[in-house]
């Protein structure tokens, strides 16, 4: 392991900023220039810390959402559309045998939400010939159940890190 981790680092800026610059700073810009600078070196030690298992949270919620999606599809009788969404989570498997960086997990996030937001554009074109099927309105409301939950955990490397700090610009 290296010592000092990345967090201790990013804490030792911060506190170093708060202890010994802001005292000597004097005008209201470079004060609030410092003050944003802290909410993102608390922002970037939050990412450290919870965003590779946030990732990865969401990918498995993902893959849950757009298998069940592949098989509603599929139901209706649009298997190719069904196949088309199982190539394009394979496409999206990072490479094996990497370790699954923040990057890698991010990249793969955004390809399954993107697969996620192809199928709710097809979905919407549907909206008039299936807005009475249960299974349909079943679809639509699993892919909102899934984008609230995305925000909210979205808002936990946000919202700390932001939150009684002080100013922001």
């Amino acid at each position: 392991m290296i010592h000092p981790s990345a967090i201790e680092i990013i804490r030792n800026i911060e506190a170093t900023l708060v202890d010994i610059v802001e005292p000597a700073v004097q005008t209201t810009t470079a004060r609030s220039a410092l003050a944003t600078i802290g909410h993102l070196l608390r922002h970037v030690a939050l990412r450290i810390e919870d965003e590779g298992q946030l990732l990865t949270d969401d990918i498995a919620a993902l893959k849950l959402l757009l298998n069940d999606l592949a098989v509603y599809i599929a139901s209706t009788g649009d298997t190719a559309r069904a196949r088309e969404i199982g190539t394009a989570m394979s496409a999206a498997e990072p490479p094996a045998g990497r370790y699954p960086s923040i990057q890698i997990l991010a990249t793969q996030a955004a390809a399954l939400r993107a697969v996620m937001q192809d199928i709710l554009a097809y979905l919407q074109t549907q909206r008039d010939a299936r807005r009475g099927e249960a299974d349909y309105l079943a679809a639509r409301a699993a892919i909102r159940a899934y984008l609230t939950a995305d925000v909210l955990m979205e808002a936990r490397l946000i919202h700390p890190a932001f939150e009684d700090k002080g100013p922001r610009r």
